[in-house]
């Protein structure tokens, strides 16, 4: 079996754990269609402007997955897997980072610092005790959830569908009740892959909903938040704070207003990412068995539902 490797794990680890499989490893930018012809499984994110019909599996370094379920794309015979599971751990710390400088008002001191001032900015919130609405719990959300709890918060976990009760999360509840649970938000965190029904799921309607000194923070997908109907909040003096790691157009043009507003923090889509050591030792980890999988024709894990574009079976611990 001939495997494309065009993500950041080393060939020589690889070949190693798979010594039985042929590897031809590459920059993304460098592949042609005859490199992807000569192939039986691609590691990492092809370009969909390739011919990928006659791939057995493709193991995505992304946990999103929505430019790969369009219809016709893939065979139904590709296996597709997505990395969730990868980046959890570094994206929850940059959720609490973020939260943080918010409430403690770190950009302003920061300010301060390089303007050489001694001086107390007024006001702040703090994360103990308060009521923390997580919408999406995967990888991302439930991570979130679990290092949240030690600030003793109310964690309140938003779904696509019931489950069963969630370790660290004390509430449950389906989209459809989303608008009831915003109102009760000190925080609302957005962990969303982008999809149709994750697409502006917070609208100029729903971020009214919430709390006007409450704080909001999207790490998941830009496409989760409605931008024209953000600035139209925030020039009303809605939200103590807004954390941004995506936005809908990245990168942010330099001139978009989004920049100008002094309660809002914007990182450069870099919360998750190979350069932390837990996302790249979980995903070449995860890869392995996979490949370990497919040489024993067994069933793959992180297989994407090409009709949601969701993993299947996911288990939190």
């Amino acid at each position: 079996m001939k495997v494309l490797n065009i993500s950041p794990i080393r060939e020589e680890e690889l070949k190693e754990a798979c010594p039985e499989l042929y590897f031809t490893t590459m920059e993304s930018r460098n592949v042609t269609q005859d490199v992807i012809d000569s192939v039986d499984v691609v590691i990492g994110n092809p370009s969909t402007k390739w011919n990928l019909k006659h791939l057995k599996a493709i193991l995505l370094c992304s946990a999103g997955s929505d430019q790969y379920v369009q219809e016709g794309l893939l065979s139904l015979d590709t296996i597709l897997t997505n990395a969730s599971g990868t980046y959890g751990k570094a994206i929850a710390e940059h959720i609490i980072a973020m939260m943080l400088t918010i409430n403690k008002n770190f950009i302003g001191y920061i300010r301060n610092q390089n303007n050489h001032q001694w001086q107390m900015i007024n006001g702040g919130k703090e994360i103990y005790h308060s009521t923390v609405v997580i919408v999406g719990l995967g990888d991302l959300g439930y991570e979130t959830a679990k290092r949240l709890k030690a600030f003793d918060c109310h964690i309140i976990g938003v779904k696509r569908r019931k489950s069963e009760p969630l370790k660290y999360v004390d509430e449950i509840v389906t989209t459809d009740y989303i608008n009831e649970v915003l109102p009760k938000a000190d925080f609302v965190i957005l962990t969303l892959p982008q999809n149709k029904s994750t697409y502006h799921i917070m609208n100029e309607e729903r971020l009214r909903l919430m709390k006007k000194d409450s704080v909001l923070i999207n790490v998941g997908r830009g496409s989760a938040i409605d931008t024209t109907g953000l600035k139209k909040v925030l020039d009303e003096g809605y939200f103590y704070g807004v954390g941004l790691d995506v936005v809908e157009e990245e990168p942010l043009d330099k001139n978009d207003s989004l920049w100008d507003y002094p309660n809002v923090f914007i990182t450069p889509h870099i919360s998750g990412g190979f350069a932390w050591n837990s996302c790249k030792e979980y995903f070449k980890n995860l890869t392995i068995r996979n490949l370990h999988h497919l040489i024993n024709n067994e069933p793959l894990e992180n297989i994407v539902d090409k009709d949601t574009g969701y993993r299947q079976n996911v288990i939190l611990k």
